[in-house]
């Protein structure tokens, strides 16, 4: 019986041993937990106004997908239109702020829900400033290539936001 617990144990250690230095053994997890940081760091620098830093770690073909917006915004092509719908949404909210909670990470994908919170002081589209205050939380997938966000899927409840505005009963 024990001769049977010490094979079995060095086959075990040896199978480890060859997982390990495989390719996306423990390579794999590192990846993913730089994509984690890159998102977390990319939340951090625009809610810190540090627009510049956020810009970085964009890709230059990045596409954003997000049903709950107005036609003409739901898919962004690029990190012009993207930028741009950025920079709007902080004139919208100055006061800006996001928490990113349960993250998970898989490969090149990192998705997370992120609970913004901000007062509307200037205009949205169509809408005027509202003065209002507003919680809002997203489901987000981003896809990460090469160190850069290449896309984003986000999912969030429009019609809580515009109620949260007052410009829904």
């Amino acid at each position: 019986m024990k001769r049977r617990i010490d094979v079995l144990s060095i086959m075990a250690l040896g199978a480890l041993v060859m997982v390990a230095g495989c390719p996306g053994g423990s390579s794999t997890n590192e990846v993913e937990q730089q994509n984690m940081a890159i998102v977390q760091q990319a939340h951090a620098d625009l809610a810190a106004g540090d627009f510049n830093a956020f810009k970085s770690v964009i890709s230059p073909n990045y596409i954003r997908h997000c049903q709950s917006m107005p036609p003409g915004f739901q898919e962004l092509h690029g990190t012009e239109q993207f930028f741009a719908f950025i920079e709007e949404f902080l004139v919208t909210a100055p006061d800006y702020q996001d928490s990113l909670s349960n993250m998970i990470a898989e490969g090149d994908k990192v998705a997370y829900i992120s609970t913004m919170t901000g007062t509307q002081t200037g205009p949205m589209g169509e809408f005027p400033a509202s003065g209002k205050s507003f919680i809002l939380v997203n489901i987000i997938m981003q896809r990460l290539e090469n160190g850069k966000i290449a896309e984003t899927w986000v999912s969030w409840d429009n019609v809580a936001f515009l109620s949260q505005l007052g410009f829904m009963p």
